[in-house]
C-alpha cells in the first residue's frame, strides 16, 4: 500500500474526481463501473490525472475521452551539420553486471531541431510512466469515468501492446490533434517505445549533468533513494505499484525511471560484451527496475531481458510489474531537400574523418616512402616523398597535440584532488567544531559548512568529469606517459605533495580504464585517503 500522503496542487479535486482514499493510500479494488451509454458525453480527466506535479517546460499531448500526456524536452548537443550525433555513456563499470550492463559508448541525436539548426537537437520523453487510465483509452475499454487505478502505471502488457498503443496514439494525435504535435521540417512527429540510449540518457539527466555522472550508480539525489524511486520493501512499494509523481524528480523532471513498473524499449536485448553490445538478440529489452527491485540492486543502468513469448503457453509474455514510457520522434528523411542536406553532411564527415591510407600497410608514410622508393619516374618519387613528409609532419603535430592535452590533465587532475582534499578538510573540521560551538553561532556555522560541502561537491564532479573524459580520450598509456614530464615540472616547484597526487590520478585512471571499479564515487574515497 502507499505508504505516504500526497502533497499536491489541487489534490482535493482529484480524490473527488477520481474516488481516491484521503489518506493517499490506493482505494480498494471495486466492481468496475458500468460503461455510458454511447450517447452519453465521457467525463473529462482532472488535469492532476495526468499531471499531479506540474512543471515548467511541461509539454502536453492531448488524448482521447478527454485526457492527457505530459513529456519533457531532452537536449542533445551536438556540430553543425545534419548528420553530426552526441556520443553517450551506458552501462556500468561493476563487474558483476558485465554481461549486461558492460559500459560502452552509443550514438544519439534528437529528432527536432531549434528552427532547423541541426546544432540544437531534441527529443520528447514521457514525463510519467503510462497510466492504467491513459491505456484503457486507447487499447479498447474507450471512454469511461475515470476511477481510483487509472492513476497508477499499466503493467502486465506484452511488448506487441506497447508497440501497438504508441501506433494507436499516434494515429488519435494525426487525426485529431495534428496540430499539438511537435514538427521537423513541417513534418509532424509521432509517439513510440524509447530506444535504450533515448531512455538511459535521459533517465540519468540528460545534458544537464557532467560525464563522470554518467557512470554513477543513479542519477544526483538530494537523500535516499527512496525519495526518489518506489522499490521492493513494505516502506514503500509492498508490493503493489504507486501512483505516478509520488516521489521526486530526476534532473530533468522524469518521475519514477526508477522503480514502480520497469519500462520496455523498442529494442531487442543483446548482452554486453566489452566496451559494445554483443552479436545475439534475444526478447526485449527492459529498463529501470521496478517494485521488486531491493535498494541495493537499484542503479540506472538496470537493464535485463523479457521474453517475447510464454513457452509455457505461446502467447506474449505478459510480465508483471513492467510498464512503458513513451518518447515524440520524427522521421528522419522529412524531405528532398532534407535527403539532400543529409547526404552533403555524410560526405564532408567522411572527408574530415578520412585519413591517408595505402592498401596492405598500416603506416600511411612508410607505404608512400616505399611507393617513391620504387616509382620509375624521378617527379613521381619526388611528390610521393613530398606528401610523405607532410603526412609525417602533420603525425607528429597530432601527436605532440595530444601528448599536451594528456599532460594538461594529468596536472589539472592533481589539481583538482588537492582542491578537493582541502574543501573535504575544511568541512571536516567545521563539522568537529560545530557541537562545541554556543546554540547562537550554530545556525550560521552550519550554513558556512554547508556552503563548503558544496563547493567540495562540485570539485569532486569536475575531477571525476576531467578522469573519465581524459581517460576516455587520451588512454591511461598516455596519461601514464606524461606523468615523469608532470612529475618533473612540479618538482621544479617544490610540489611534492602535486606529484604524488599526479600519480594518484593516474592510477585511478588506469582503474577506469580496466572497468576494475563497482562504483565511480569508489575513487572519490580513495582521493581523500592519506598519501
Amino acid at each position: 500500500m502507499v505508504s505516504e500522503r500526497w502533497s499536491i496542487p489541487g489534490l482535493a479535486v482529484l480524490v473527488l474526481a477520481l474516488g481516491w482514499a484521503g489518506s493517499g493510500q490506493r482505494a480498494a479494488a471495486a466492481d468496475p463501473p458500468p460503461r455510458p451509454p454511447e450517447a452519453a458525453k465521457p467525463t473529462a480527466w482532472p488535469p492532476e490525472a495526468a499531471n499531479p506535479e506540474p512543471a515548467p517546460g511541461d509539454y502536453t499531448l492531448p488524448m482521447p475521452c478527454g485526457g492527457s500526456m505530459v513529456f519533457r524536452r531532452i537536449d542533445t548537443f551536438v556540430g553543425p551539420g545534419w548528420m553530426a550525433d552526441q556520443r553517450i555513456r551506458m552501462g556500468s563499470t561493476d563487474p558483476v553486471f558485465a554481461a549486461s550492463e558492460d559500459l560502452r559508448f552509443e550514438r544519439l541525436v534528437g529528432g527536432f531541431s531549434d528552427q532547423g539548426d541541426p546544432r540544437r537537437r531534441f527529443y520528447y520523453i514521457g514525463k510519467y510512466e503510462v497510466t492504467v487510465g491513459q491505456f484503457a483509452t486507447l487499447m479498447g475499454e474507450g471512454c469511461r469515468p475515470p476511477n481510483a487505478d487509472d492513476a497508477v502505471p499499466k503493467d502486465g502488457i506484452t511488448w506487441f501492446e506497447g508497440l501497438e498503443f504508441g501506433q494507436r496514439y499516434s494515429h488519435w494525435l494525426l487525426t485529431n490533434a495534428r496540430d499539438r504535435l511537435p514538427t521537423e521540417d513541417k513534418v509532424p512527429g509521432f509517439v513510440r517505445l524509447p530506444t535504450e540510449a533515448e531512455w538511459e540518457y535521459a533517465a540519468r539527466g540528460g545534458s544537464l549533468i557532467q560525464p563522470a555522472q554518467e557512470l554513477a550508480r543513479l542519477f544526483p539525489m538530494e537523500g535516499p533513494v527512496t525519495d526518489y524511486a518506489w522499490i521492493a520493501g513494505q516502506q514503500s512499494c509492498n508490493g503493489q505499484t504507486q501512483y505516478i509523481g509520488g516521489r521526486k524528480p530526476n534532473p530533468v523532471g522524469l518521475h519514477d525511471v526508477l522503480g514502480n513498473v520497469a519500462e520496455m524499449t523498442i529494442d531487442l536485448y543483446r548482452g554486453t560484451a566489452p566496451q559494445r553490445l554483443h552479436g545475439q538478440p534475444g526478447g526485449f529489452v527492459v529498463r529501470g527496475g521496478s517494485c521488486l527491485t531491493p535498494e541495493r540492486l537499484v542503479r540506472v543502468s538496470d537493464r535485463h531481458e523479457e521474453p517475447l513469448h510464454d513457452p509455457a503457453t505461446g502467447q506474449a509474455r505478459r510480465a508483471p510489474f513492467v510498464g512503458l514510457r513513451l518518447v515524440i520522434g520524427a522521421p528522419v528523411n522529412t524531405s528532398v531537400a532534407k535527403t539532400e542536406q543529409l547526404q552533403r553532411s555524410a560526405a564532408e564527415l567522411r572527408s574530415s574523418q578520412a585519413a591517408p591510407q595505402v592498401a596492405g600497410s598500416g603506416d600511411p608514410v612508410a607505404a608512400l616512402r616505399k611507393l617513391a622508393a620504387d616509382a620509375d619516374r624521378p617527379a613521381d618519387a619526388e611528390r610521393l616523398s613530398r606528401l610523405a613528409s607532410d603526412i609525417a609532419a602533420e603525425l607528429d603535430r597530432k601527436r605532440e597535440a595530444e601528448a599536451d592535452g594528456a599532460r594538461m590533465a594529468v596536472m589539472s587532475g592533481a589539481v583538482l584532488m588537492r582542491g578537493y582534499r582541502f574543501e573535504m578538510d575544511e568541512v571536516n573540521r567545521r563539522q568537529r567544531a560545530l557541537p562545541n560551538l554556543p546554540e547562537s553561532m550554530r545556525p550560521s556555522a552550519q550554513a558556512g559548512m554547508d556552503d563548503w560541502k558544496r563547493r567540495a561537491d562540485r570539485s569532486a564532479q569536475a575531477y571525476l568529469s576531467l578522469l573519465v573524459s581524459a581517460t576516455d580520450t587520451y588512454g591511461p598509456a598516455l596519461l601514464r606517459s606524461q606523468l615523469p614530464r608532470v612529475s618533473d615540472a612540479l618538482r621544479h616547484e617544490s610540489a611534492t605533495k602535486l606529484i604524488e597526487m599526479a600519480g594518484r590520478f593516474v592510477a585511478q585512471s588506469e582503474r577506469y580504464g580496466a572497468r576494475r571499479i563497482s562504483d565511480i564515487n569508489e575513487l572519490l574515497v580513495e582521493a581523500l585517503l592519506p598519501l
